[in-house]
């Protein structure tokens, strides 16, 4: 990956490149046409002085030789600091100010120098290179010459030093070059340093948004008024001050439809556009206990119902137009639960939201329809039955002109009979409506069960005494009293043993027992009869619901005696309920009920618990 310089490199890099071409530039400009003009002006005097030896040579009589020629090189030109050379035809020296005159055949043939070439073709050759001789740059002059027999025609040439203006210029480029690296390690360094400080600044101000990027809408930027950032510094603290009371109001506002959200009854289910579970309410996670992991699924993976399946990819496919008209179905899971649901589309599928599902448990409503059902079915089967012995008894007697009179007495019985036994079931049914409606008011008083019991067998005692059935009761008179209506406790007492001799055997028992928890006692009504199947023990409390198998079995009960006992166990703040078969055994029922001790007995209840407890 390529990786980019930063802003703060940029600027640096820039600042000292602008910095550099502003020292080197115009010095190096005023150094190259000063050199340049000192050049020139070298050149110009190293040919007026090889102008002048020239006309020295040519008008001093007394160089008649080479030697003459040598001797006068040496005189002249050390002096000057100058050093002249003469090169004959062929490019052999033969005097040199600077050689002796015994080593001037040691030295290199000067044919091929730049200047002696030049000076061949043109008035004065000029050339600048290194001298092996004086070790340094020089300036070379050669112009031809012609003098006095015996010296043969040649090249007179001078070399010298070159102006010592370029030299002083050498040095102060030299000198300038160490005071620009100085300069440049200094702005370094300077640079760093401001840097340094403004970064200081920045850094706190990146910190700063950095926390209010993680949520942490407390953090402040503690700049100094003066400071260059500070009207940023102020920006951002008002940034994160109002993000802060946004990002508390969204919560706040997220906390109470969270709570709206999970404190509803109906199960709530959010899809999002591909069709999957976004979200669930605790409420049908606790409906469908599959419901805990589906987050990312499909309603079908979590919610065996492919009805539901269906519509939900119906709502999630159809148009902008459609999605907003709910769709509502039924889907019955678990066998036994039935729910109403609703499906909704978001018309605008933003941020991934699809559609939501409602659903609305509507098994109590399936099971209170079903039992109104069954109740005007087993109201009109019960009525039926001593309606139509009346009916047919009555249309006999009234079809014979002189009925006999033993067989007008035994159809007025069979009708006194049916009538006796229609009578019993609107009393039952007035008496219910009373103990559901309340209507029938009471005041709870101490009341001996054992008393309660002895009254409601001696009313089923007749029943009994036909079967042969005995009760035995563990409840011991004057041991505990209840807070109850006497009267309604007889009634369920009665209730409970009637059904109790009807679908027990002849020659059998029933028990009657009482164990005490905390400020409740809970009696038990046991009998060895058929017992109840499971499937039928949650509705026998409903009102004429018997076990299909007894109906025909046991005629002329009303079917209204368990639902009397439930409501009034109800209305005392109890509860009833029924086990069967009996521990220990494949058949039988015991039914359970709890009433409130009376106040004196609770008490002491609670005292001989806490002193057992003490005890232990």
């Amino acid at each position: 990956m390529q990786k980019h310089l930063s802003l703060r490199s940029y600027l640096l890099l820039s600042f000292w490149i602008l910095l550099i071409l502003s020292m080197l530039l115009p010095t190096w400009y005023y150094y190259r046409n000063l050199t340049q003009q000192a050049m020139n002006d070298a050149r110009e005097a190293a040919v007026r002085q090889l102008n002048l030896f020239h006309a020295l040579i040519l008008n001093d009589s007394n160089i008649r030789s080479v030697a003459d020629l040598q001797t006068w090189f040496e005189k002249t030109a050390k002096p000057a600091q100058l050093r002249l050379t003469y090169v004959a035809a062929g490019g052999r020296v033969i005097a040199d100010s600077e050689v002796p005159a015994s080593s001037i055949r040691d030295l290199d043939n000067h044919a091929s120098r730049p200047e002696i070439m030049q000076a061949r073709t043109e008035d004065v050759g000029i050339t600048i290179r290194y001298s092996r001789v004086s070790r340094q740059d020089q300036i070379f002059v050669a112009r031809r010459i012609q003098p006095n027999d015996p010296i043969p025609p040649g090249i007179l040439r001078l070399a010298g030093p070159i102006s010592p203006l370029k030299g002083l210029l050498d040095r102060l480029w030299n000198s300038f070059l160490i005071v620009t690296a100085l300069i440049f390690l200094a702005s370094v360094v300077l640079s760093y340093a401001l840097i340094r400080q403004l970064r200081l600044p920045i850094g706190n101000l990146v910190e700063v948004v950095e926390a209010l990027g993680t949520g942490d809408y407390g953090r402040r930027s503690r700049l100094s008024p003066g400071h260059e950032f500070f009207p940023l510094a102020q920006a951002i603290n008002r940034t994160g001050e109002n993000f802060g009371k946004k990002i508390s109001e969204i919560s706040e506002e997220k906390q109470q439809l969270e709570a709206v959200f999970d404190g509803m009854q109906e199960g709530v289910m959010v899809l999002d556009s591909r069709g999957k579970i976004r979200t669930i309410n605790r409420a049908l996670s606790e409906l469908i206990a599959t419901a805990s992991n589906s987050v990312g699924k499909r309603p079908l993976e979590v919610i065996m119902s492919l009805e539901l399946q269906e519509a939900c990819d119906l709502i999630l496919s159809s148009s902008s137009t459609a999605v907003s008209k709910p769709y509502n179905l039924q889907i019955v899971l678990g066998g036994n639960r039935t729910y109403d649901v609703t499906l909704v589309g978001f018309p605008e599928r933003k941020r991934g939201m699809g559609a939501i599902a409602v659903f609305h448990d509507i098994s109590e409503l399936k099971r209170l329809e079903t039992v109104r059902q069954d109740f005007v079915a087993n109201v009109s089967h019960e009525l039926r039955t001593p309606l139509t012995s009346i009916k047919g008894y009555t249309e006999t007697l009234l079809a014979e002109k002189q009925p006999d009179p033993q067989m007008l007495s035994s159809f007025l019985q069979v009708i006194a009979k049916n009538t006796n036994h229609m009578v019993s079931m609107v009393d039952d049914l007035l008496r219910l409506a009373r103990l559901e409606s309340r209507h029938q008011s009471f005041k709870p008083a101490p009341v001996d069960p054992a008393d309660a019991i002895t009254a409601a067998w001696k009313a089923c005692a007749p029943l009994a005494e036909s079967k042969n059935i005995v009760l035995k009761s563990d409840i011991a008179p004057h041991t505990l009293h209840v807070s109850a209506d006497y009267d309604q406790l007889v009634q369920v007492f009665r209730n409970l043993l009637e059904n109790g001799i009807k679908y027990s055997t002849s020659d059998d028992e029933l028990i009657v027992s009482c164990r005490i928890e905390g400020n409740r006692a809970t009696f038990g009504i046991r009998d060895n009869g058929p017992g109840i199947p499971k499937q039928h023990q949650h509705r026998i409390f409903e009102r004429f619901y018997r076990v299909e198998k007894h109906r025909s079995t046991h005629p002329g009960s009303t079917g209204l005696g368990l639902a009397i006992c439930r409501h009034i166990i109800r209305n005392h703040g109890g509860r009833i309920w029924v086990e069967s078969p009996n521990p220990e055994e494949d058949k039988g029922c015991t039914f359970f009920f709890t009433m409130f001790l009376a106040r004196k007995d609770a008490e002491q209840e609670a005292e001989r618990v806490t002193d057992a407890v003490d005890m232990v």
